[in-house]
């Protein structure tokens, strides 16, 4: 299957991975056919894209760090969980909420060679809850990478899925705003860690994460402007994945980058806010060019990504399909850029991608 944005999506595609809600509900099913209908319905819900079944191009499967049955029910229990906690003023210590990290853990000990392919499509008003679940998963990721013990794993997702919980507290106006926040709604929003850390006293290390996680490592950050190793590693990442799902998200203010931007501005910003040996350790399980995104190689041909291997990032097994004068490859070769000498130089926009595919 093959994302596409939601401006390029035409009656008649298939669609192939199903679309659910916070609450788990299915708001439009695997294998359905597009009608100008459910176009216009996904338009008005702020979806970004969709993947589709493409047949012709045989692309493998999509594969996410966790089966879909697992992100769905996490998704769930997590606004269940923060919606509590907004109206509770705290968060409480329940076998429910350990019970879900530590299932998150093992999931992803079982399935640590495969890199984030951001399989996720979200709707704008479900962010907090997404946004907490991925940053899990992304902050678990590289703990197994960094080969942390299961109890600092635990503890570590418990910090990274509650570290925005200080924002059930905000007004939804302000965290909703579709335009630039004035002076004073910023210090509002910026007031969120200090929520978290009074709604987790029953948890002092997630607290501690909570607090921490828009520290820098120069002093650049808050609320307490702490330095280099004032700020946990644990928070460190748990900042970097926040960051990360952050510019990938469509937002009420703009859209989302391309998982190759985030991926360069995250490496860009390495040993200034974050220590360098965590974010090559988050950055080894992110595929910078996810499944079926079309891209230029070195020597001018144009191909496909297909699927990331674990620990090179930006060097995706491909399948060249058109050469250096964009001529169609009737017998496509398929390459892995880490056993040759090429690399990508640059992403196709969606646009260009989609009419160039409508030649195959």
């Amino acid at each position: 299957m093959r994302r596409v944005e939601i401006d390029h999506l035409t009656p008649g595609m298939v669609v192939g991975r199903s679309i659910y809600s916070s609450q788990g509900h299915v708001l439009l099913k695997e294998q359905c056919v597009l009608t100008p209908h459910y176009i216009e319905r996904l338009k008005s819900l702020s979806i970004p894209c969709l993947y589709v079944q493409e047949d012709k191009l045989r692309l493998p499967p999509l594969r996410d760090v966790i089966s879909e049955d697992i992100r769905i029910n996490t998704m769930v229990r997590v606004r269940s969980l923060l919606d509590e906690a907004g109206s509770a003023g705290v968060v409480l210590k329940t076998n429910k909420l350990f019970q879900l990290v530590t299932g998150l853990v093992e999931e992803l000990l079982q399935n640590r060679n495969t890199v984030v392919n951001f399989a996720d499509i979200r709707l704008e008003d479900d962010y907090l809850f997404s946004h907490s679940v991925n940053v899990c998963l992304l902050a678990l990721l590289t703990g197994i990478s960094l080969s942390y013990s299961k109890g600092r794993l635990c503890n570590l997702g418990l910090g990274a899925m509650l570290h925005d919980v200080g924002k059930t507290q905000l007004p939804r106006r302000i965290l909703d705003k579709p335009d630039s926040l004035t002076p004073e709604e910023y210090e509002l929003v910026k007031a969120h860690s200090a929520h978290g850390y009074k709604m987790l006293i029953n948890f002092p290390f997630a607290r501690d994460m909570a607090y921490q996680h828009h520290e820098r490592l120069d002093g650049s950050g808050y609320p307490r402007s702490l330095k280099g190793k004032e700020v946990s590693e644990e928070s460190q990442i748990t900042a970097m994945a926040d960051v990360f799902d952050a510019l990938i998200s469509n937002r009420q203010y703009r859209a989302g980058f391309p998982p190759h931007e985030a991926y360069e501005f995250l490496a860009a910003i390495g040993n200034v806010h974050f220590d360098i040996a965590l974010v090559r350790a988050f950055l080894s399980n992110v595929a910078a060019y996810p499944t079926g995104v079309m891209v230029e190689l070195s020597d001018g041909r144009i191909a496909l990504a297909l699927e990331t291997p674990h620990g090179q990032p930006l060097l995706p097994r491909v399948r060249c399909l058109f050469d250096q004068e964009l001529r169609y490859i009737a017998v496509p070769l398929e390459l892995c850029l880490g056993e040759t000498a090429l690399h990508v130089r640059k992403v196709i926009p969606p646009d260009v991608a989609n009419r160039l595919l409508s030649q195959v």
